[in-house]
């Protein structure tokens, strides 16, 4: 589940990592779940792990930037 305590704190390492390029706003992390949808190229990728990776990590960002963000 995308909400899940263990789930959120990956999405929290997640975000400490994109940390290190960017001060993601709020928007902008929610962005990086927009990308990865839109991408051919990241949503092969992610969905290469599971088929519906990229609609689980969109769920677990968004939960995870209007809980932290």
């Amino acid at each position: 589940m995308p909400s899940s305590p263990a789930i959120q704190s990956l999405m929290a390492r997640h975000h400490a990592i994109a940390s290190r390029f960017y001060a993601p706003s709020r928007e902008a992390y929610i962005g990086t779940a927009l990308f990865y949808a839109d991408n051919p190229d990241m949503k092969a990728f992610h969905n290469a792990y599971h088929p519906r990776m990229v609609a689980f990590l969109g769920e677990a960002i968004h939960t995870y930037a209007h809980s932290h963000l």
